[in-house]
């Protein structure tokens, strides 16, 4: 093997699971949806855990003080991502409109997320996948949707969601801040999307080894890579976000570590 096949395979995390993986997982759901939340930095506003988030549909998820946090357990079919890159192109409208149909397919398993009021407010390609942001402004609800295609072809695959939400309008960040919105582990890619104050023109995410810039434009922004948000324990179970970010405001500053704005 040679340095460079070691170099893409450390970055692909789509291992297939084992059914005794699988069943750990969902004994670590009912133990951390029966315990306390999670103490991790996040915004004091506690977002209602969806109906649909639940063992049948996931491997664990928990609501923590503000942020939803979504571990889905059906996979699709453990794809490599090789082709990550970490600085986004942006999707043609053509694209949009055709790997759209097969992300609002998956909304009719996510009460009140609904196909006539979701709108895509960010949409971004890294190698053969491609990422839709969806938006419900009231109540907030976000669904990113990530799906394999490769460019110039019309083959849509290996399509992956996850959603957060909470029962008022959407809130905004202040000026040269940013807020940490959903996150969603998939294990062997992750993706998380937030509000982006006045003045914010980079959102940079370091998930353990990994850097990606996040897509960014009218206020929201929108960030995957190929690997995990949670560094697990021993039994590879979730212990601890293992997120920072950096902010690239419009003057030029880089704020490294910017911790993310706390609705008071």
């Amino acid at each position: 093997m040679t340095d460079l096949d070691q170099e893409l395979r450390a970055l692909d995390a789509a291992l297939p699971i084992t059914a005794e993986q699988r069943e750990r997982a969902l004994t670590a759901l009912d133990r951390i949806v029966a315990g306390p939340p999670l103490s991790i930095p996040t915004p004091r506003r506690r977002l209602a855990l969806p109906r649909w988030a639940g063992p049948v549909a996931v491997a664990a998820a928990v609501a923590v003080a503000g942020t939803l946090i979504v571990f889905p357990g059906v996979l699709g079919g453990g794809r490599a991502y090789a082709s990550w890159t970490p600085v986004p192109a942006p999707l043609t409208a053509a694209e949009i409109a055709m790997i759209g149909p097969e992300c609002v397919e998956g909304f009719d398993s996510m009460p009140g997320v609904s196909r006539a009021d979701a709108r895509v407010v960010l949409a971004e390609r890294r190698g053969e996948y491609a990422m839709l942001l969806y938006r419900v402004e009231n109540p907030e609800t976000s669904v990113a949707c990530l799906a394999h295609n490769v460019p110039g072809s019309d083959d849509v695959d290996d399509v992956k969601w996850g959603a957060g939400g909470g029962s008022g309008p959407a809130r905004t960040a202040p000026p040269d801040t940013y807020t940490q919105g959903a996150i969603s582990d998939f294990v062997e890619a992750s993706v998380t999307d937030g509000a982006a104050g006045e003045g914010v023109t980079g959102v940079t995410v370091h998930a353990g080894d990994i850097t990606a810039e996040a897509t960014v434009a009218d206020g929201r922004y929108v960030v995957w890579w190929p690997g995990p948000a949670f560094a697990r324990d021993d039994d590879g179970d979730p212990a601890f976000l293992d997120l920072t970010y950096d902010l690239t405001l419009d003057d030029g500053r880089v704020v490294t570590g910017a911790q993310p704005y706390l609705p008071r």
